[in-house]
């Protein structure tokens, strides 16, 4: 066993890169091992018919979280990954054939949403100033450091936030807030919206996720020119020139713990060991599946998704990069998700052509569409019912005016998301935020039952999200470098 500075990573998903280079860049002996034959977790890309499709993220938010990335690892964000901001942010559309463009400025947002409901306008622009007061009175306690659940209220750096409690307005739920702030239920609509970010519905999720639009107004909607995928790609590069050996198509089947630590990672005949041992995996999955744990079936799972990959033939349909079409009872439709745990079949489409920004991602006359609907996790669909899902998709699209030449279609449902990933039920982001007190039952980076094992990526703490999961690979990288330089200076 090495007893020296060394970690093996399991899983290559964004959280899991960033840890491995930052302690290579440590100093580290690091070991990354990924089941699938590419990095990037849920950061995918995959192409056909000339086109290439995200299968991901689809836009980047909070870009300083990155270029924070590639400065400590001695590189810069724009050299490695040029991102362009994309303007309108966003198209939205409904059934009555109201349409609406947000722009990238934050400036401008509000004075936009006014062309649709004037009275609006001003109440858009309170609202996001209190957003981006929330923002900064908690970023500093729920994002970017460890969390220590409600222990955090007490310790005195934190004391002031007690302050402004009532403004964090746990105990009232998105939807409630946006109902009593905006007329129109269009601007509600767009707003309840954002709480679907981490998989939750605005009608259980507190108010705290207000901060949600602000930060996609407030720090803009980017996208990086070769795809998104090019982000994965950027940081294997700095994680391999700063030492990680990368061993992707090695899928790790138990964690090996001796008397209450975690020594090794065990994928088939070959054996890692390390003195720290860091799972990108999902928080159950691994409990369960390498801990060999008797773990009950998570709670609360956020939401997954069926997507629709598809290669069309270019028209001109009003659309932007980025689109969204409501459905006509918003919370009929999450009902159905949470509650009845079935797909709706009034659903809110989100479309993303990134084509639209970048023309290298698709053949001349055609478009790489990347459609999602939002599902529960865990159901399981046939081939029939999922051909029959997408169907109804491109149905309900046409009665927006969208009505694509489709020349090449995959789908992806949770079933498979859960394969791909080993993600409980194909929870794109563990557990969902439909409970107030949802941000201090995630699992912290550092493992209570077990020692020297760590927990990153989108069910662990800060949660799910390109800038997110890139701060939980952060924060777990400097905890683990403090936590050695504890045990070696005081075992001298």
């Amino acid at each position: 066993m090495r007893h020296d500075h060394s970690a093996v990573v399991i899983g290559g998903g964004i959280g899991g890169l960033v840890t491995a280079a930052r302690l290579a860049k440590a100093g580290y002996e690091v070991d990354l091992v990924e089941k699938n034959a590419d990095v990037g977790g849920k950061m995918g890309r995959v192409c056909f018919d000339d086109c290439t499709f995200d299968t991901g993220p689809s836009l980047i938010t909070m870009p300083f979280v990155l270029e924070e990335f590639f400065a400590l690892m001695g590189t810069d964000l724009q050299a490695e990954v040029p991102l362009q901001p994309i303007n309108p942010a966003c198209h939205y559309r409904w059934l009555d054939g109201t349409t609406l463009n947000v722009p990238f400025a934050l400036d401008d947002v509000a004075r936009a949403i006014a062309t649709i409901s004037p009275e609006d306008g001003p109440a858009v622009e309170r609202y996001l100033a209190d957003a981006e007061f929330l923002y900064n009175a908690t970023k500093d306690v729920f994002l970017f450091n460890r969390f220590d659940g409600f222990r955090e209220f007490l310790k005195p750096r934190n004391l002031p936030l007690l302050r402004t409690l009532p403004r964090l307005r746990f105990t009232s739920t998105l939807h409630k807030v946006h109902a009593s702030l905006f007329t129109s239920s269009k601007v509600v609509q767009l707003f309840d919206r954002f709480a679907t970010y981490n998989g939750s519905s605005p009608y259980l999720a507190p108010a705290t996720l207000m901060v949600i639009p602000w930060v996609e107004f407030g720090y803009g909607a980017w996208y990086p020119t070769g795809g998104i995928y090019t982000i994965a790609e950027a940081i294997a590069r700095a994680a391999a020139a700063a030492g990680v050996r990368i061993h992707t198509s090695t899928a790790v089947d138990s964690i090996d713990v001796v008397d209450g630590r975690a020594v090794a990672a065990i994928a088939g005949s070959q054996r890692f060991e390390a003195r720290h041992i860091v799972s990108n995996i999902d928080v159950s999955h691994t409990r369960r599946q390498l801990l060999k744990q008797a773990t009950a079936p998570a709670r609360d799972l956020s939401m997954s998704g069926v997507v629709l990959l598809l290669s069309v033939e270019q028209e001109d349909f009003g659309l932007a990069h980025h689109n969204v079409f409501f459905s006509e009872d918003y919370q009929r439709e999450f009902t159905a998700l949470f509650t009845e745990k079935q797909l709706a079949t009034d659903m809110t489409i989100y479309l993303s052509r990134s084509c639209a920004s970048d023309s290298s991602q698709a053949a001349p006359g055609r478009e790489n569409w990347f459609i999602l609907v939002n599902a529960p996790a865990g159901i399981e669909l046939t081939a029939e019912q999922e051909h029959a899902y997408a169907q109804a998709v491109l149905d309900r699209l046409a009665h927006y005016g969208v009505r694509p030449r489709v020349r090449q279609m995959q789908v992806r449902t949770p079933s498979f998301h859960a394969r791909l990933w080993n993600a409980e039920g194909g929870a794109i982001y563990g557990r969902s935020s439909n409970s107030m007190f949802a941000a201090f039952l995630r699992q912290q980076q550092r493992s209570a039952a077990v020692r020297n094992l760590w927990y990153v990526g989108g069910s662990a703490h800060p949660g799910g999200g390109v800038p997110l999961v890139t701060l939980s690979g952060s924060i777990a990288a400097r905890e683990i470098v403090a936590s050695d330089a504890h045990t070696f200076v005081h075992s001298r």
